[in-house]
């Protein structure tokens, strides 16, 4: 998955998947209700586990449908006639994608400095070209689904697709809480599709879901892997537009308010960001979900006490076999250090937490 993003494992995945090996932890049924852009869980499926993938986001079950649940490249042969080819492939579909002129519609209006709305803020997440392209896109995504044109899966790796193109291009430093003032050079290069790396396998599969009331309603299973955020951000507040980008703009008026446009997030506002409701989620969570390894991946900045999060999960695991797994790797930094802004130290201990039942 290629997007910049809070919390992104990408790095880590050799790490994880060490850790995994030297408790013994072998392939078998895998839960990750934190799945973020499904890098864990997608590598899980790589490695012959048969994952849930869940998170609260849309454009997070948007990766997790298109990474984990879809069983292989799709092909839509009922386009034939509008890509103009005999070829079904999703390449060619890509392809005609991209071939697509802009069509000024929500992004340019309220995401680009020439849009109305986008004026009255000075907004510059995209440019006027690649916003009105990005509307185009998810216009035909959503006919095209809308007609039956293309099936579930097909849309989801197509719309996991635009988001990553989206991203490339985005005018930001990372996150969507604030936008660069100036077109910075990634911004600047025309919005392109590139071919989505699905993972063959069957046995997976994707939700939307709160994670205690997900891992509720499952039957005993192997693997719980917990990613949760680490800090009072909130993501629905920082990715709004990847978030509005996955929902679309078709079915009703969507309001945006404020300097960056914000949606509505009040379905999405995570207790895990919270410092007063975190220790509560998070041993609700442990307690409630029946697995038989639980790996936990946190940082030593996180608001989760280390206190908290031994005794939880010695008290439903067994304490011998708790163990602390460290790794020292480069910050993500969203900005530079600055007057409002001032990060501890570049670089960041990544903890993985273990213990089995």
């Amino acid at each position: 998955m290629n997007v910049r993003y809070i919390g992104n494992k990408t790095r880590l995945l050799g790490f994880i998947a060490d850790v995994l090996e030297d408790r013994g932890i072998r392939p078998g049924t895998a839960v990750d209700p934190f799945s973020g852009t499904a890098s864990v869980a997608s590598d899980l499926k790589r490695r012959g586990f048969r994952v849930v993938a869940s998170d609260i986001m849309e454009y997070a079950y948007v990766f997790a449908r298109a990474y984990v649940e879809v069983p292989s490249l799709p092909s839509a042969p009922s386009l034939r006639h509008i890509v103009g080819s005999d070829d079904d492939s999703l390449e060619a579909i890509l392809s005609y994608l991209d071939r697509l002129d802009g069509e000024p519609a929500f992004v340019h209006e309220h995401y680009s400095p020439d849009g109305g709305d986008g004026a009255i803020h000075g907004r510059m997440y995209f440019t006027p070209a690649n916003a009105a392209r990005i509307d185009a896109i998810r216009g035909v995504l959503d006919g095209w689904r809308r007609d039956r044109l293309i099936d579930d899966d097909t849309f989801h790796v197509l719309l996991a697709a635009l988001l990553e193109a989206a991203d490339r291009v985005a005018n930001t430093t990372g996150v969507y809480a604030a936008f660069v003032k100036s077109w910075q050079p990634n911004a600047a290069r025309p919005l392109q599709l590139r071919m989505p790396a699905v993972v063959p396998g069957n046995g997976c599969r994707a939700a939307r879901r709160d994670a205690v009331d997900l891992v509720s309603e499952l039957p005993d299973f192997d693997l719980l892997y917990l990613d949760p955020p680490y800090n009072n951000r909130q993501y629905a507040g920082y990715y709004h537009i990847p978030e509005l980008i996955a929902l679309g703009w078709f079915d009703g008026a969507v309001h945006t308010r404020g300097k960056t446009g914000l949606i509505g997030d009040e379905s999405t506002r995570s207790d895990w960001s919270r410092r007063r409701r975190c220790e509560a989620a998070f041993e609700k969570l442990v307690a409630t979900a029946r697995w038989k390894h639980l790996v936990l991946s946190y940082n030593a900045e996180g608001i989760i006490p280390e206190d908290t999060i031994r005794r939880t999960l010695c008290g439903c695991g067994r304490a011998a076999t708790y163990r602390r797994h460290e790794l020292v790797y480069r910050r993500y930094r969203s900005d530079s250090d600055g007057d409002n802004r001032r990060y501890r130290a570049d670089e960041v201990k990544e903890y993985l937490y273990c213990v089995d039942r």
